[in-house]
């Protein structure tokens, strides 16, 4: 059992503090070559990191485990993680660090969140298009971060978003230890479009599960491994998220976005969306639009 594991503020340097910054970008080749090549194991109280391998080869160890490190590939570290590493001398790529409070899980997506909670090894293959879309991202964090007259945080949180959900279903789809596990992601893309397509039809639960050829037993157990969400929850999730959009950036009544979804009864419409929502279309409509309304005093 390893013990007195340091534990570092950011790529190297012991820190109690947390920075008044959010995310860091910095070269492999010029951390690594101050410590001849070789990071010591150690772990990030605050910080979240991704480690991007353009150029070089080296190994990745998290706890007990060695893994090889290939060009093209992503490492993602949790804090609390005791990792290190080991780089040839021609390595070149870049270490995101980002303080772990500000990871894009705003989303409420159950796998992005579960994608984050443990280390992962990505291999990005320039021939997939997410993959690609991946790497582009990640290089321009670091060109952001690099700019001379000031970072654009807002982009970075949006390219940070695209390259943690992407990542996300790229390590979910290429997961080959477990063949059910690789079904269940198919089944559950295949689910996304079906919802898309007939959510206003108010379909039971058995449609789906035909669709998809298993039981609502069985749907249900992969919807709730795959999303936290039972079948039920998805499609009134759906419906409910179609209804705030038409509230919010739409003229039309509340019984007008009722028919349009579906629902024969505005009434229970309203019932329904008050059960879902914990207010009323109206009520919510209100509270939306008076948060888009600034006080004369702070618009002068």
């Amino acid at each position: 059992m390893k013990t007195n594991i340091p534990t570092y503020g950011l790529y190297g340097e012991a820190s109690e503090a947390v920075p008044d910054f959010w995310i860091h970008a910095e070269s492999i080749f010029e951390r690594s070559s101050r410590h001849n090549w070789e990071i010591k194991q150690h772990r990030h109280e605050h910080f979240f990191q991704i480690l991007q391998v353009r150029n070089g080869t080296g190994d990745a160890i998290i706890g007990d485990a060695i893994h090889r490190l290939e060009p093209g590939m992503a490492v993602f570290i949790p804090e609390r993680v005791t990792h290190g590493f080991r780089f040839s001398r021609d390595i070149d790529g870049q270490v995101i660090t980002t303080m772990t409070d500000r990871l894009p899980l705003h989303t409420g997506e159950h796998r992005l969140k579960q994608f984050v909670a443990r280390p992962r090894l990505l291999q990005l293959k320039s021939d997939n298009p997410d993959s690609a879309f991946v790497t582009t991202m990640l290089e321009r964090i670091g060109r952001e971060l690099a700019s001379g007259f000031g970072a654009r945080y807002g982009l970075i949180e949006a390219y940070l978003t695209i390259v943690l959900t992407l990542s996300s279903s790229l390590e979910a789809s290429v997961r080959e230890e477990d063949p059910a596990a690789s079904r269940d992601i198919v089944r559950i893309a295949r689910l996304n479009e079906l919802i898309g397509l007939h959510y206003r039809e108010h379909l039971p639960v058995e449609f789906y599960a035909k669709e998809l050829g298993v039981s609502v037993t069985h749907l249900n157990r992969i919807t709730k491994a795959q999303t936290g969400r039972t079948m039920n929850e998805l499609l009134s999730d759906k419906i409910i998220s179609q209804a705030k959009r038409d509230l919010v950036f739409t003229i039309s009544t509340a019984q007008e976005i009722a028919y349009g979804l579906g629902f024969a009864d505005p009434a229970y419409f309203t019932r329904f969306f008050s059960r879902e929502a914990g207010e009323t279309p109206r009520q919510f409509r209100e509270r939306e639009r008076s948060r888009q309304v600034r006080p004369k005093a702070a618009a002068e």
